[in-house]
């Protein structure tokens, strides 16, 4: 399981660079100002949805039950459950995507109150266009997720770089001439080709398709009863995000760009890490449950909860201190000046401190999933909101943006931890002692790296050594121990 969890982070980290480059590309050609802020607050929007479908609510509901239905019914029935999941979800994201496009102006007024009128008016409009990608990533998501229950990793994972090359090719050969707008032309095809490049993969699978609904189905009504409290807790995490956004929207022009560019590098190490390894273990993990095998359900969180430390802390540690050099390196071109660098640099740093409990999230998140608990997630969820909004009050007072990333961090702590007691009070007994003593090498590991590249001036090469002397260090454990390590 693991090694498969190596080659879809080869490809998700493939792909979160290409979304580095991307953002590079968008900041040499406009910068951060109140155009880029209108263009990532309509993205947002229309991005939104996408967790609640296909990989979000839907598909983390999917999964579980489309287990379930298979033991009884066998694979060739049970495929009709996938059909009418998957037109369920045309019907409705077609709905949603009008909507967005009749009441994008009131839509852009309730999500970022405080812009200018100019800049609500520009936002209007990218939202119209770029509603349509709510159709395709809708689509997209969900069959990603049967193909993940069907260990075909790989495809899905590699979805997301068509988005970037789309977005990357639009951008050099339009941004001219269409200004900001071809930025949104780049989503809407990028949306497309993540649909496309999915579909021969899923028909290798079901040979077939059917246009309808089995309303009678009770596999159905299962995913859809199960899938509820999940979609509340996703939509009370993407609340956080929102709130960031409207609390930014009063600060000066440039700073939801921040938030923004400061979100793409530290997503790297979440997208990479932390949501690679969820994928892999959910299938597993609940297949695990089903079979009543706890001993195994035991040992995948708890594997999975150590590799995220092996991981994620040297992460934390690069973001934290080396972030200004990195954030020169990836975006410092063009109209992204040195300004821009120390704004970008300030929420990156915050948002880092983090970066553990944002990773842990998911996997303790799809643990609570597969014991078919998705209230409690759901709970927390809503206490982590709360967390974010007042420290947003508090801390954006003194600390402006900055302070809205270090609220949306400790939200993200009160979150996880959580989820990580409540789930070993009431389920599976994860040992502290071990998890601590893992803790505790990788941060003296970490701290060593970190010491042996500090004086070194040049950015690449300050990134290698730190990266060279963090595995040396634990190359003789994996050579003892292996896997086994975690």
């Amino acid at each position: 399981m693991f090694k498969s969890g190596v080659s879809v982070m080869m490809i998700i980290f493939a792909s979160r660079v290409l979304g580095l480059v991307r953002a590079a590309t968008v900041a040499f050609y406009f910068g951060a100002g109140s155009v880029t802020d209108a263009y990532f607050s309509a993205f947002k929007i229309s991005n939104f949805f996408r967790q609640l479908l296909g990989e979000g609510a839907l598909g983390n509901a999917f999964i579980p039950v489309y287990n379930e239905a298979v033991e009884a019914y066998g694979e060739k029935k049970s495929r009709d459950l996938i059909f009418s999941v998957l037109n369920l979800i045309f019907v409705f994201s077609s709905l949603v995507t009008i909507v967005m496009i009749l009441g994008s102006g009131p839509i852009i007024s309730v999500m970022a109150p405080g812009f200018d009128p100019a800049t609500k008016k520009l936002a209007s409009s990218l939202l119209k266009i770029m509603s349509v990608y709510f159709i395709f990533i809708s689509l997209s998501g969900m069959i990603c997720a049967v193909l993940n229950n069907y260990k075909k990793f790989a495809v899905p994972a590699s979805t997301s770089i068509f988005f970037n090359l789309a977005i990357i090719g639009a951008s050099l050969w339009g941004s001219r001439r269409y200004g900001i707008y071809a930025l949104t032309a780049g989503v809407v095809v990028g949306g497309a080709f993540q649909l496309l490049v999915v579909l021969p993969s899923f028909f290798a699978i079901t040979r077939r398709y059917k246009l309808s609904i089995d309303w009678k189905d009770p596999y159905l009504r299962k995913i859809f009863v199960l899938m509820v409290p999940m979609l509340v807790g996703i939509v009370a995490r993407e609340i956080n995000t929102f709130v960031d956004q409207l609390f930014a929207s009063y600060l000066d022009p440039g700073g939801v760009s921040a938030l923004e560019n400061a979100t793409r590098l530290y997503l790297l190490p979440v997208g990479v890490f932390g949501i690679s390894l969820s994928t892999i273990i959910f299938p597993a993990l609940s297949k695990a449950v089903v079979r009543n095998d706890r001993a195994a359900a035991q040992k995948n969180i708890l594997q999975g909860l150590h590799i995220l430390l092996f991981l994620i802390i040297p992460s934390i540690c690069v973001l934290t201190v080396y972030g200004k050099d990195i954030i020169r390196l990836t975006l410092s071109y063009g109209k992204f000046g040195e300004e821009a660098v120390t704004v970008t640099g300030g929420a990156l740093f915050y948002y880092a401190l983090g970066l553990y409990f944002y990773t842990g999230i998911h996997l303790m998140t799809r643990a609570f999933y597969s014991m078919k608990d998705s209230k409690l997630p759901v709970a927390f969820s809503v206490i982590s909101i709360a967390v974010n909004i007042i420290l947003n009050f508090i801390l954006i007072r003194f600390m402006r943006y900055k302070g809205l990333a270090l609220a949306t961090a400790c939200a993200s702590g009160v979150n996880f931890l959580l989820l990580f007691f409540v789930f070993r009070k009431k389920y599976l007994a994860l040992p502290l002692k071990k998890t601590g003593i893992f803790l505790g090498k990788t941060l003296i590991t970490a701290a060593a790296a970190l010491l042996s590249s500090y004086f070194i001036k040049n950015t690449p090469a300050r990134l290698a050594v730190f990266s060279g002397c963090y595995m040396a260090l634990w190359a003789g454990a994996f050579i003892k121990r292996k896997m086994e390590v975690f």
